[in-house]
């Protein structure tokens, strides 16, 4: 099982009980399933970002707008790949 895999749907095909179109699944999971790790990734970082900016204006820590950004973003892509693996959905077809 690859980390992100791309599926060839079965287009209709008299018989078929999957997806009509192509999907992509990341950890063995459609990617539409994972709407709430999603959601639950960006507001993640969005409240780091809120953290990392508070502390900032406070002189707790002496980062540039432009580093906090991409700290923020990163956390939030690392942690949407962390919630789907351990946290996948099952779709039965």
């Amino acid at each position: 099982m690859a980390i992100i895999e791309h599926h060839q749907g079965c287009g209709g095909a008299a018989g078929c009980m999957g997806p009509a179109n192509d999907f992509y699944s990341v950890f063995g999971t459609p990617l539409w399933e994972l709407t709430k790790h999603i959601c639950a990734s960006i507001i993640i970082g969005v409240v780091l970002f809120a953290a990392l900016f508070f502390l900032n204006e406070k002189k707790k820590i002496k980062l540039q707008l432009y580093q906090q950004i991409i700290i923020s973003v990163i956390t939030a892509v690392l942690m949407f790949f962390l919630l789907a693996y351990l946290f996948p959905v099952l779709i039965v077809f």
